[in-house]
Formats: C-alpha cells, structure tokens, sequence
C-alpha cells in the first residue's frame, strides 16, 4: 500500500509530469524512475526501486536508458549513485533536437509528398484563421489578387494589398461600400463600386470572394454571432467558375460607369426587373443565418 501510494504520488500529484513524460517518448517505468530520481538524489538503483515502487530487477536497465537519453548521469561508483543532469539544460537539448528533428521529416515528408490539389477543398473557421490564410494568399501572389468584398473586410489587409500592387501584381477591387477612396492605397490598384453604386444587398456585406494568380479561390463568410469560416480551392473547374464571376463583376462595373442611366432605365435601379425575374426567394437566407 505504501509503495502503491508513493507511485501515485509521483505520477498524478507531481502535476501530471508522468504523463508529459511519456508525451516526450520516456516509457512508463523512466517516467516513474526519473522523477523518483529527481525527488531524491543522488540515489542508488535500490533507493530509486524504493522511492518509485518499480521492481528492483527492472531499475537497472532504466537507470541505463535514461542515462544514454542523457537525463540523469553516474556520480558515485561502488555504490552506482545517480543524479539527474540540469533539467533546462536536458530538456533545452532535447527540445532543439526534436525540433530539428521534426523540421527535417517534414522536409522529407513534403518532397516525397504528390498531392492532387486539383481535388481537395481546405476549410478555416474563425476570425485569426481566415484573415490568416487571406494575409498569405495576398504575400505569396505573383500575378494576381482579385476580391469581390465589402471595404470593412477589405481594410485589414491594404497594407499586404499595397505591397502586391509594389511588386507589380495586379489588384482589382469590386467594393460594397461607399469610401472607397482611402482603399486605392496604390495608384495602379483598380478599385471599383460594386454595379456602379457600392450598395450593399442582400448577404453581400458579411460575403468575401477571392481569386489568385488564377489558379486559386477562396470563399469566406464573416458572421457577426457565428465568426468567419471560409473555403479555399484549386481545383479548376472551381477556380474558373469565379474567376469568371469577378470577371463579370468588373465588366458590370464598368458598363455602370459608361452607361449607368441607360441600364437603370433598361432593367430597373440597381437591376430590380433582372433580380426578380431570376433571383430566387430567400436566396441569401442561409448566409444570413449563419447555417
């Protein structure tokens, strides 16, 4: 009972240290061993058996491995005594091992890796994961960012849409809103108003579309109660359904600059006979609600 108890406390009471242990590739017994060790030291093989209620018949070959592990070091000989070695100098160590460690898998990992982007669709969900993603698309751009938006989504990322416009990519901008004079943070950005006026309806104020370089689209949603969750595709029948989408918003956008009376006296202000000969009832009702 009383060993049974000591084990349970170095393994739960000492804050879970056990279980970070093993988490760091230390089996059960060097976990119970090592912190044993560390409560009482230096210690002989008996003295940790005793102390971490593990078999003494086992402690020696522990001792060993977390000696070659480099945890804990010899400080006596006859008898064998043990001490653990400075824990931040250890887990420095090891902490900068694995981390090379990892980095030099990954890099191994990816370039044997093949994906098929053409068939995967990736998913963020929350305000920090999509500006995130969007931050990046906008860095790693080198011919083209397009973004059909409202300026309030807008805004975040001019200073990343600047630097784009500065290494000669192309930004064009279709805007809900109506200043949208401070958004042209660089004189060869294109920055438009949405069908001529900027008017937001429908879902259009928490929507957020993009395309890069041709060959990407992202689609995020910004909800007021729900967050932001967005999809981001490569696949190119994807890719060229809303390329082609922004490309007609910019041809609207344009035809509303040259002949905006006419095209309001033709279909209606802001395109109303167009919009209800197709638009579909309560089209915009699940964006809204956030479902």
């Amino acid at each position: 009972m009383e060993l049974a108890s000591r084990t349970s406390e170095i393994s739960g009471g000492a804050g879970g240290l056990a279980d970070a242990l093993r988490q760091l590739g230390f089996t059960d017994y060097e976990a119970q061993a090592y912190l044993a060790l560390t409560q009482s030291h230096p210690a002989t093989a008996y003295e940790v058996a005793k102390q971490s209620g593990l078999p003494r018949a086992n402690v020696y070959s522990v001792l060993r491995q977390l000696e070659m592990k480099g945890a804990i070091q010899p400080v006596t000989e006859n008898p064998a005594r043990y001490a653990p070695r400075d824990p931040e100098e250890f887990f420095g160590r090891y902490a900068q091992t694995t981390s090379a460690l990892c980095r030099e898998v990954a890099d191994r990992v990816k370039s044997r890796s093949r994906p098929h982007e053409n068939t995967y669709v990736w998913y963020y969900e929350g305000d920090d994961d999509v500006r995130d993603k969007v931050r990046s698309l906008i860095n790693e751009a080198q011919e083209s960012v397009w973004i059909k938006a409202p300026d309030t989504l807008i805004r975040p990322h001019l200073a990343d849409l600047k630097r784009a416009a500065e290494h000669g990519v192309q930004v064009i901008l279709v805007v809900y809103g109506q200043d949208i004079a401070g958004l042209k943070v660089h004189p060869k950005m294109n920055v438009m108003l949405h069908e001529g006026d900027g008017i937001i309806r429908g879902a259009a104020d928490v929507l957020f579309t993009m395309s890069t370089d041709f060959s990407g689209v992202m689609v995020a949603t910004h909800h007021p109660e729900h967050g932001a969750n967005a999809s981001y595709a490569r696949n190119r029948a994807i890719v060229y359904v809303i390329q082609t989408l922004l490309l007609h918003e910019f041809y609207l956008a344009e035809m509303y600059a040259k002949i905006g009376p006419l095209l309001d006296e033709t279909f209606g202000k802001e395109l109303a006979r167009l919009r209800k000969k197709y638009r579909p009832a309560g089209m915009e009702r699940r964006v809204l609600d956030g479902t």
